[in-house]
């Protein structure tokens, strides 16, 4: 309670204490009582919309941020609050104008540049220009080499210990990064997929990182924590200094970045480059049943936008490159990729490799052992190489069957292998499961076992393979695949699937010194061997070399488009799907199709057509929750008139737009206004759900039909 005697610092003390305990109800009358004493106190204003804002009522709180403002104009805060305020109203337009005022008094702010990115799609002016066609390639040799390694730091965030594709990109971007003389000048770039905003990666804190996580596997390490918490941070990086003719290399899984390929054309719209990707396998096209069907989805999307964003691509092995002419041919691509052939490093030193895998303190090893490094995945077979322990351990005395050690995390669909080591006391006394193993450590551990073993039902190419037969120790490995290439230098192979045959296998080179040695003696050890240094000086070779353009798949007019993240196969209604979603204004693919963001969001539609030729283009749109009036029209050769179209929640609705095209064909926007908010856990301002559109010239009245059947079948 307040007196007449509690002076303004006491009334101060006891809100801030109740602010300090969540208890914003009861803050909120000592913040008036304070203010009638000091009416000009601008901070406490804040405070008080605040109190206001967090019981629920954030329209009450603007008059108290704005007059917060009033008093101290060069105050940023008070913008920034008014504008998470607006925010919360759904008022996108005038809460990017608060936070660009905001900005514009505190431009050095992260927090401040990344609040005006997420809303900066809002001040943007109604486009009017006949639509553009998609980017094209510059000619001519890189003036840059930018290496994207947004997924390679996603994973850093949460891991220390990388595995197969983040050790291949971890080994060639670091000895690109050692490189005396690239043939252009190399940064690194990130993508912020939530801001849609590539930076630049600070190439030293990278460097850095990569040292610390070949020497040690602890992720709270202090060390460790500091250099990632530094480098991850891409709110106080400044943009990618990117120039006109660069090359921009993903040499990671870009397909798993949300929305890679829109901030790809967001920025070929700005700066002139080219585009290569790394293809490491195909396994999300060859075998669907061992991803996650959020990854399948995934992975055939982006495979498929392959054709028409990528102007060169590298795989790492022969096969790879099989499976991607095989997977691609439907697309009307038919470039070949470039081979990098992956292999080791030359092994580490071998003292500081054993003191490593001792500092791991194993009990499994003070035995004989064999070691199967891998991801517990159902593609990896652990499932198979269990099953083959048991058979050892019923046909064997138990002293001849070694230990199988098991380095890797548990993955996706692990829990048929991890079932049957739950259920069997016998196979769990001759196999360990361990994990966060750092390289060091793993080098050490494959110097003292009797021999490796990789199972798996499909590999691009199988880096533990090259690592096991680089150290002079026999891998056994199904014959299939990037596997035969992996395992050329040595590998002892075995028919895929027989499990008497890899039992038979495993048994003689456990139970005979004599025969293993000779094995281990026809290993190409230099065949085995091959540092990064080697496979990124053709990746750069590959890069440096002019890249006649790759003809596009042209634009299928007349065919549906879903823009849908839908499961393998890639098809190329699919590629264009994900082609045709221009600018800000949209949120990532779904399932089902995907949301408009609240303001404009344009279709861009290249219908391959004389300038003036009249078209259709037919939307099946999808009402957002609460529903929706939307505006909508066409835009060819000149904008047509809008039109306004009511979408209840979840209704699902057909129209159809005509416009004479323009040089580049059609575009479509749809101006959602200030949306609604979605209710996710991304807390999404959403307009209308696009499921698919078809665009076709006027007088092609079968495609007309065919469209309009699908669409009410």
């Amino acid at each position: 309670m307040t007196t007449p005697s509690t002076t303004p610092d006491q009334l101060l003390s006891r809100a801030d204490a109740l602010r300090d305990g969540g208890d914003w109800a009861a803050a909120e009358p000592f913040y008036r009582a304070y203010l009638e004493q000091r009416p000009l106190h601008a901070a406490i204003h804040i405070q008080l919309g605040h109190a206001v804002k967090e019981q629920g009522d954030p329209e009450a709180a603007l008059p108290h941020y704005r007059e917060a403002a009033r008093l101290d104009p060069l105050d940023p805060d008070a913008a920034l609050q008014e504008g998470h305020a607006l925010r919360l109203l759904g008022r996108g337009r005038a809460a990017a104008a608060c936070m660009a005022r905001a900005l514009s008094l505190d431009p050095s702010s992260p927090l401040l540049r990344r609040e005006t990115w997420l809303l900066g799609h809002r001040l943007l002016p109604e486009p009017v220009a006949p639509p553009e066609a998609l980017p094209t390639a510059p000619p001519g040799p890189p003036s840059q080499l930018a290496f994207d390694v947004t997924d390679l730091l996603d994973y850093l965030r949460d891991a220390r210990t990388p595995t197969g594709i983040q050790r291949v990109q971890m080994g060639l971007l670091g000895a690109i990064l050692e490189h005396p003389a690239p043939p252009a000048p190399v940064i690194l770039v990130g993508y912020d997929p939530s801001a849609w905003r590539w930076w630049h990666v600070d190439d030293a804190l990278f460097r850095r990182a990569l040292a610390l996580s070949r020497i040690g596997a602890a992720h709270d390490d202090p060390d460790w924590v500091r250099a990632t918490g530094l480098l991850c941070r891409a709110d106080v990086r400044p943009e990618a200094p990117l120039i006109a003719g660069a090359t921009l290399a993903s040499l990671g899984n870009a397909w798993g970045v949300e929305d890679y390929f829109r901030g790809l054309r967001l920025l070929r719209r700005r700066v002139p480059l080219r585009y290569a990707a790394f293809l490491h396998d195909c396994v999300p096209l060859v075998m669907p049943e061992h991803c996650l069907d959020l990854t399948a989805r995934l992975y055939a999307r982006w495979f498929a936008a392959l054709a028409l964003h990528a102007d060169a691509l590298m795989a790492n092995s022969r096969a790879t490159a099989a499976d991607v002419v095989h997977f691609a041919a439907p697309l009307g691509q038919h470039a070949i990729p470039a081979v990098i052939p992956l292999a080791a490093e030359p092994p580490p030193e071998r003292d500081a490799a054993l003191a490593a895998a001792e500092a791991l303190d194993l009990d499994a090893t003070r035995e004989p052992f064999v070691l199967f490094v891998a991801t517990l995945e159902s593609r990896k077979n652990h499932l198979m190489v269990f099953q083959a322990w048991l058979e050892l351990l019923r046909s064997l005395p138990p002293d001849q069957v070694p230990r199988l050690v098991c380095v890797g995390r548990p993955g996706w669909r692990a829990e048929a292998a991890l079932g049957l080591l739950e259920r069997s006391p016998e196979l769990r006394r001759k196999v360990s499961v361990v994990s966060g193993v750092s390289d060091l450590a793993l080098a050490g551990l494959t110097a003292q076992c009797l021999f490796t073993l990789y199972n798996s039902f499909h590999e691009g190419w199988g880096l533990p393979v090259s690592e096991s037969l680089a150290m002079g120790r026999l891998c056994v490995v199904p014959a299939h695949s990037g596997l035969l290439e992996s395992g050329a230098p040595g590998a002892v192979y075995f028919p895929p699937g027989d499990l008497p045959a890899l039992v038979r296998t495993v048994a003689r080179l456990a139970t005979d010194p004599g025969h293993r040695a000779e094995l281990e003696s026809r290993i190409d050890r230099a065949a085995a061997t091959r540092p990064w240094t080697a496979a990124a000086e053709e990746v750069l070779a590959h890069l440096a070399a002019p890249q006649a353009p790759a003809p596009r798949p042209p634009f299928p007019a007349g065919e549906r488009l879903p823009l849908a993240a839908a499961p393998p196969p890639p098809t190329l209604a699919g590629a264009w799907g994900e082609a045709v979603r221009e600018g800000l204004g949209w949120w990532w693919p779904e399932a089902w199709g995907c949301w408009t963001r609240d303001g404009i969001a344009t279709l861009s539609l290249p219908l391959d057509a004389p300038e003036g030729t009249p078209a259709r283009v037919l939307l099946e749109l999808r009402g957002p929750p609460g529903g929706i009036v939307l505006r909508l029209r066409a835009r060819g050769a000149a904008p047509e008139a809008w039109r306004a179209l009511a979408l209840a929640e979840d209704e699902t609705a057909t129209i159809v737009l005509q416009a004479a095209c323009g040089p580049a064909g059609i575009a479509v926007d749809l101006d959602s206004g200030d949306g609604v908010a979605l209710g996710d856990r991304a807390k999404r301002q959403v307009g209308a759900g696009i499921v698919a559109v078809m665009a076709c010239l006027e007088d092609d009245l079968p495609a007309r039909l065919s469209a309009l059947e699908r669409a009410v079948g």
